[in-house]
């Protein structure tokens, strides 16, 4: 694949994979339920202006709502880590030991302009991504189509994980609008033409409407006539707009949201989807002293993580000592890790006593060498700010060591990774229990995997045995799941006992919406949804939207 398709993977993993906060500043208004339209709030980042892009494979910064035009061959169900429903396309069926995938697209879709979607569409959009084939590419020819309705890659190796990745971000778009563009890659749409069930009306830097397909292959919108996306303002603003009726669905919530915001108003509401990602503190496995397993276990081991999320009030679950959640992906989850990292302050000390570690001046000391130890946040992500000062006095209480709090700017925190010995950093990646831990592959140790931002940001050196594991993962077939388990379980012991890092939450994203105008939005309490109300990302917001009915 692509450096560029690489790093907009783990880039939109590693962005969604804690609580989406809102934050930016600006007016919230609207909300015109009568006449069919849905109104929903957006980050629109510092700026407040949305770009003007609805390009997700490059051109810079995309505008909201790119859900509404754009999707993808599969999405990724909420109930079932891993488990693929059908979108864009019918089936995919594997060959050549898991090496070859053949898809069959689903018949009878148009693009919003009334051209036929077809495997052209799928095989220009995927070679984009996929790059230049050769033998030591990640395709060993380019993705061709076999006739309208059927794809074909061929890998250099069996990749039965890959569907999952390009599901969560790697929408199709047309090749007879994207194809006579110079650079794909640098292109900036500003008129989408896509698959959804959406048509840009009209854009502004602060309003996107949009109207919705009659004749959409998902079906006809059941009550929403058009949606107005606006900037969703500060988090007061937001939580005050949607409970008076003017906005009806935004991601987001912010520290509390539990109590204040439904408190505000009988009919909102407020859900923590899990994706199957988590967020904790990565450690630093190249620093001494945590590049002793038993420094860092005693890290992990000496912190009660339920006390955090009762502060924070969004929502999430504290994740096994794996860093796996504990519902998405129960039939994995060996069962002494069946349950939330739960501390253990004895045995933590004992595991620095057995390894000649003691507390001198709130420092790690051992043979006679004091180890100072820093954890540093990134200023923006408001839930680490929450948490990270209560890990730190944690580690004070249970076991005497002071750890400095450093707090971070954004643009620094991202350039000097490497330098941090503690850091507080998505831990597991979304979408599958592979993609939980294939950042922590051997291959992505290397300076030029580093330099792509392709994960293992703490330099753990898994065991073999669990990265032999890992590359056997990708070609299992995700039907075999007593195999995919068992391989999985090699590698939840090793991070159990090597404790590369400790998991406070299950990432996710937190919906707020109000039952005021509209009703029908998904919940995890109803079993009849495998979907989310998830304003980013594809298939999901459609999904919701078309479903709602009036109130």
């Amino acid at each position: 694949m692509k450096d560029f398709g690489r790093r907009n993977f783990l880039g939109a993993i590693i962005a969604g994979s804690a609580l989406t906060m809102v934050g930016c500043k600006g007016a919230v208004g609207g909300g015109d339920a009568g006449n069919g339209v849905l109104t929903l709030g957006a980050d629109a980042g510092a700026s407040n202006q949305f770009p003007e892009n609805f390009n997700a494979n490059g051109g810079g910064d995309g505008g909201p709502g790119i859900g509404f035009f754009y999707e993808t061959l599969f999405r990724v169900s909420t109930r079932n880590g891993g488990k693929l429903e059908p979108a864009l396309a019918e089936k995919v069926v594997y060959s050549n030991g898991g090496a070859t995938a053949t898809y069959t697209l689903r018949k009878g879709v148009t693009w919003s302009d009334g051209k036929p979607f077809t495997a052209d569409d799928v095989a220009f959009t995927y070679n984009f991504v996929f790059g230049t084939p050769g033998p030591d590419q990640f395709i060993k020819e380019p993705v061709k189509a076999l006739d309208p309705l059927t794809v074909q890659v061929n890998y250099t190796s069996p990749n039965y994980q890959q569907d999952t990745n390009m599901s969560m971000y790697y929408p199709v778009y047309p090749k007879h609008i994207y194809g006579q563009q110079a650079d794909y890659g640098k292109y900036v749409d500003k008129k989408p033409v896509g698959t959804g069930p959406g048509v840009l009306k009209s854009f502004s830097g602060q309003q996107v409407q949009i109207t919705l397909r009659e004749d959409y292959w998902g079906g006809k919108a059941k009550g929403v006539k058009e949606v107005h996306i606006i900037p969703t303002g500060t988090v007061g603003n937001i939580q005050s707009s949607i409970s008076s009726g003017k906005v009806d669905w935004a991601d987001g919530g912010g520290a509390g949201v539990l109590t204040q915001f439904l408190g505000m108003n009988k009919d909102n509401n407020y859900e923590y989807f899990p994706d199957g990602s988590s967020r904790g503190v990565m450690f630093g496995c190249n620093y001494a002293p945590l590049n002793d397993p038993a420094v860092r276990r005693a890290l992990r081991d000496s912190v009660d993580l339920t006390a955090a999320t009762k502060a924070v009030g969004i929502g999430y679950t504290v994740p096994s000592i794996t860093g796996l959640n504990m519902e998405l992906y129960k039939d994995a989850l060996l069962p002494e890790y069946a349950k939330p990292l739960t501390p253990n302050v004895e045995q933590a000390k004992a595991d620095l006593a057995a390894a000649g570690f003691t507390v001198v001046g709130g420092n790690l000391t051992k043979a006679g060498k004091s180890y100072p130890l820093r954890l540093f946040v990134n200023l923006g992500q408001a839930t680490d700010i929450v948490v990270a000062p209560m890990i730190i006095d944690q580690w004070k209480k249970n076991l005497g060591i002071d750890v400095a709090y450093m707090p971070t700017p954004d643009t620094v925190f991202q350039a000097k990774i490497h330098d941090y010995e503690m850091m507080v950093w998505t831990t597991n990646l979304n979408g599958s229990a592979y993609n939980a831990y294939q950042g922590y592959s051997w291959s992505n140790m290397s300076e030029k995997a580093q330099k792509n931002g392709a994960g293992n940001q703490g330099l753990w050196k898994m065991p073999k045995a669990a990265n032999d594991a890992l590359i056997e993962l990708s070609s299992v077939p995700m039907e075999q799941t007593a195999q995919i388990n068992k391989l999985l379980q090699v590698i939840q012991a090793a991070v159990a006992n090597d404790a590369p890092y400790m998991s406070y939450m299950s990432g996710g994203s937190g919906e707020m919406w109000t039952t005021k105008n509209w009703k029908g939005f998904p919940t995890m309490a109803d079993a009849e949804f495998n979907y989310r109300s998830s304003i980013g990302g594809y298939n999901n917001v459609s999904l919701t939207t078309v479903n709602l009915t009036k109130a």
